[in-house]
């Protein structure tokens, strides 16, 4: 199902880092909604409200200076 009023990415991580990610997510007062879409290859989706695109962005790119993490692709326009 896709949500016309969030923004989704996917991004692929190592499937052990995917419960630490949640718990990042979770920590910034759920700044988007973490999802696992394959855990056996480690494809997770964030479901990202346009207020906190920009916020977002911001904590993936710290992410991936500490951890591997790969945007796949963006359903949204805003990449």
């Amino acid at each position: 199902m896709m949500h016309t009023d969030s923004i989704q990415w996917q991004v692929e991580v190592d499937k052990k880092d995917i419960a630490y990610i949640v718990s990042i997510f979770e920590g910034y007062d759920n700044l988007a909604v973490v999802r696992t879409v394959d855990a056996s290859r480690g494809i997770i989706e964030l479901m990202i409200s346009p207020d906190y695109l920009e916020d977002t962005r911001k904590l993936t790119e710290a992410l991936a200076k500490e951890i591997p993490f790969r945007r796949r692709f963006a359903r949204d326009n805003k990449q």
